[in-house]
């Protein structure tokens, strides 16, 4: 068990989502996401800090986009329009990650960090 970081209880077994400081359950807000001073703050994530946090999302997508959409150019013997639908597919793979990273930095997902091991 570690400390908490705002009250000094020893039962600082959650991670603030936004500063990552150890918190106890009495100081988290309603939906364990957030300390109370980030609540209070209003704090949000900083882009570099959501694309870090979400880095395992974006590998996926980056994946999915390179073994879908990228290779279909170099394809011998395909329509000089799949060009335009290469674009058309990147743009619409891109769309539903940008609003659901902006969303997520809003309203993160509720942690389990309970058994997380420093």
């Amino acid at each position: 068990m570690q400390q908490c970081s705002f009250c000094g209880s020893v039962f600082g077994d959650r991670k603030c989502y936004f500063c990552d400081a150890r918190c106890c359950t009495s100081c988290m807000t309603d939906d364990r996401t957030r300390c109370k001073q980030c609540y209070i703050k209003k704090r949000r994530l900083g882009v570099k800090k959501l694309l870090k946090k979400n880095k395992i999302v974006l590998g996926f997508i980056g994946f999915l986009w390179f073994y879908a959409v990228y290779p279909g150019p170099f394809l011998p013997g395909l329509d000089p329009n799949f060009y335009y639908l290469t674009l058309i597919a990147a743009v619409l793979i891109m769309i539903p990650v940008g609003l659901a990273l902006f969303f997520w930095s809003l309203h993160p997902p509720s942690s389990d960090l309970k058994k997380e091991k420093d």
